[in-house]
């Protein structure tokens, strides 16, 4: 079975040889994808995941990253400032949002030679037809750690249940009860590397409503995979709080927000990763965060 979703062995499914030879992703060694999860109890240990760039453009901030080589750079900026791993909406040439097998080979391969768990979006703005959106996944030849998908989307059980079988990891999008009840309904929770709480309300009332909702099913069938939670914009840094606070994972980036805890215009992913790292780990030095990169990333 695989380390990171318990889904069943597939060498016999990926390619292993020839031109269209099928990459595989690595197992995960870090802390979050091996920890269990306790409801009742803060985890020893938050993951902050670096949301790299969303669907923002150099035009909303001249250091968010498109190419294969901007994500590259921002993953080890993250990385250094404590991110454990990194989520990101792969480019076309064309800067555009892309599931294209080659553009998402490209930015994988670049980003995985810095040893930073990695996972990309597939949500369905970028191809909205869901068969259509399960079969340009389907030519992937470079597979990411983990995937996002959004279980209020049409299609997501199917894609979910195909990328498990791939041997990549899951990790569900969820921003409304209708989403609990739809993985829950799907059987797939317990296979999951992390349940994602991402309210799109834009009141902290409103996102917390959204969030309460949806744990509530979560929690009457009780799915006991990792949680984390985050919010966009408004609610960026007071979820980063309410995530502290449940003993939950959390994330933060360029996606999420352009603008530190006190309203000021962050330099990059970075400064984002460090302040929310300070707000989760208020007792943690900055040899701690040394401690927790990639060896690839350490000095000395």
């Amino acid at each position: 079975t695989s380390p990171l979703c318990g889904c069943a062995d597939t060498a016999s499914v990926n390619n292993t040889t020839g031109p269209n030879r099928v990459q595989t992703p690595p197992s995960l060694t870090s802390a979050v994808d091996q920890r269990s999860f306790d409801r009742h109890g803060a985890p020893s240990s938050m993951l902050v995941v670096a949301a790299l760039n969303g669907g923002r453009s150099r035009v909303d901030h001249p250091a968010v990253p498109v190419s294969p080589e901007q994500l590259a750079a921002a993953t080890i900026e993250a990385a250094a400032a404590g991110a454990g791993a990194v989520h990101f909406h792969v480019r076309g040439g064309d800067g555009r949002e892309s599931l294209a097998a080659a553009d998402v080979a490209r930015a994988v391969t670049a980003v995985r030679k810095h040893g930073v768990p990695l996972g990309v979006s597939t949500g369905a703005w970028i191809i909205s037809n869901p068969a259509q959106r399960l079969a340009i996944v389907g030519e992937w030849t470079v597979l990411p750690d983990f995937v996002s998908v959004n279980f209020d989307e049409e299609g997501a059980t199917e894609l979910a249940a195909f990328l498990l079988g791939r041997n990549v990891a899951l990790e569900v999008g969820i921003a409304n009860r209708f989403a609990a009840e739809e993985l829950v309904g799907s059987g797939l929770a317990d296979r999951c590397l992390r349940i994602m709480f991402e309210p799109r309300e834009q009141s902290v009332a409103g996102a917390m409503t959204s969030v309460e909702e949806a744990e509530s099913v979560l929690d009457a069938a009780g799915a006991r995979t990792p949680r984390l939670l985050h919010g966009v914009d408004a609610t960026a840094w007071p979820l980063v709080d309410a995530a502290r606070d449940r003993g939950y994972d959390t994330r933060i980036g360029f996606e999420d927000t352009l603008a530190l805890p006190g309203g000021e215009v962050a330099a990059g992913n970075g400064e984002l990763v460090r302040a929310a790292w300070a707000i989760c780990h208020p007792e943690r030095s900055e040899g701690s965060m040394t401690r927790r990169m990639p060896p690839s990333l350490r000095s000395g």
